[in-house]
């Protein structure tokens, strides 16, 4: 602390400006409790997923319908079949469909029928179509029921464009609504 040179007293010191803390990065959950477009792209895209995964299950139940039913019947009425896992079985099927039906239907058309719908499209985040290697990163965590919902969750969480899943910043893909 300086003092005066003539009398001794201390002499008040300029204090340095000290810059505030660059505020963290936002998030997709900081934004979507005040972005209503935020919030209306997350509304599409959940009811285009359950149009999707309606259409898986409907799928699914007739593709086990057609192979079971046959297996059924010559087993006698034998029930339940040793190599059908019942319940689980069936999440596993469900699951392989799933991905398989995302990634070739994004790959090919730029969409699923929900997205398609919802009027999505899926595009790589420079505009181009999607290869089928990246629409299979970013529909891989459809393989098991609960993933999609952490993928979402962790790709709102963390720093990047709101609009993405996790599963789409690694892939470099991106949801957009047709021109």
């Amino acid at each position: 602390m300086p003092f005066c040179p003539k009398c001794g007293t201390a002499l008040p010191t300029a204090r340095a400006e000290v810059p505030p803390a660059p505020s963290p990065p936002k998030t997709g959950i900081d934004m979507i409790g005040t972005d209503k477009l935020l919030q209306e792209h997350w509304i599409k895209r959940v009811i285009a997923f359950v149009i999707d995964f309606i259409i898986l299950a409907i799928a699914t139940w007739i593709l086990l319908a057609i192979i079971l039913i046959p297996t059924w019947i010559i087993s006698g009425f034998q029930y339940p079949f040793p190599w059908y896992g019942g319940w689980p079985g069936s999440i596993f099927v469900v699951g392989v469909l799933s991905v398989l039906y995302f990634s070739f239907a994004e790959s090919i058309y730029g969409r699923t029928i929900g997205k398609g719908m919802m009027g999505f499209k899926v595009t790589t985040v420079d505009g181009q179509k999607l290869s089928l290697e990246k629409a299979f990163i970013r529909n891989i965590s459809k393989i098991f029921v609960v993933l999609p919902l952490l993928d979402v969750i962790v790709g709102l969480a963390t720093p990047g464009d709101p609009h993405q899943k996790y599963s789409d910043r690694i892939a470099g893909t991106t949801v957009t609504t047709i021109a």
